[in-house]
């Protein structure tokens, strides 16, 4: 009778850039939240969303500041990934034996197909206005996609502001707008061998 092989978790977000690194724990705490196959990680996840922001506030804050702020940066960054690899390990104990039940978690498998997948740039269908105050965005999605990060601009794109990552192309909106205003929306897509698709066109919306 063959054997079933337990599945590794990848540990290769040790190595993220600051901002993947980011986007990753953002999709582990989206993931993990009251997903039966994984009831008592090592770390909470209050702890870990803890850690996540602490470490977004960091790398802010390192952008523009000194020795001290690039250290704290570093720790906090250390923290994260340790608390990261504290969960994958526990993920990899549970000896799940199906992919898609290891990838509810939000890690990666150790092993992937090696030929390169290039994330293509994600299509955005329309925004609507019909709720008053805010839009909703819809697009199509990316295959390989783990998660999507959008921007929003409200000065005609000439500066972005982060608006949040997303684990689907459903619930993308922005909220608290003022009626009257034009505001653009772009989206990227996170994940596969490139790790990030290239923004997509932006489109503009008046909200109500």
């Amino acid at each position: 009778m063959k054997q079933t092989k337990t599945i590794r978790v990848a540990l290769a977000f040790a190595r993220y850039d600051k901002n993947l690194l980011n986007c990753f724990a953002l999709l582990v705490l989206v993931c993990l939240k009251n997903n039966p196959l994984f009831p008592k990680p090592p770390v909470s996840l209050a702890d870990l969303a803890a850690l996540q922001s602490a470490y977004q506030a960091a790398m802010s804050a390192a952008t523009l500041g000194g020795l001290a702020d690039r250290a704290a940066f570093r720790e906090a960054r250390g923290a994260l990934v340790t608390a990261l690899r504290s969960i994958a390990a526990y993920i990899h104990s549970v000896g799940l034996t199906k992919e898609s039940e290891v990838l509810s978690s939000g890690f990666d498998l150790a092993v992937w197909d090696t030929r390169q997948k290039p994330l293509m740039t994600p299509g955005l269908v329309r925004l609507d206005n019909s709720v008053s105050t805010q839009l909703s965005l819809k697009l199509r999605a990316v295959a390989n996609a783990h998660v999507y990060e959008a921007q929003f601009s409200a000065d005609g794109g000439a500066t972005w502001q982060a608006l949040g990552i997303y684990p689907t192309t459903k619930g993308i909106v922005l909220a608290g707008l003022t009626p009257g205003k034009v505001y653009a929306l772009r989206v990227r897509a996170v994940g596969g061998s490139t790790r990030y698709s290239g923004w997509s066109t932006a489109i503009s919306c008046m909200a109500t």
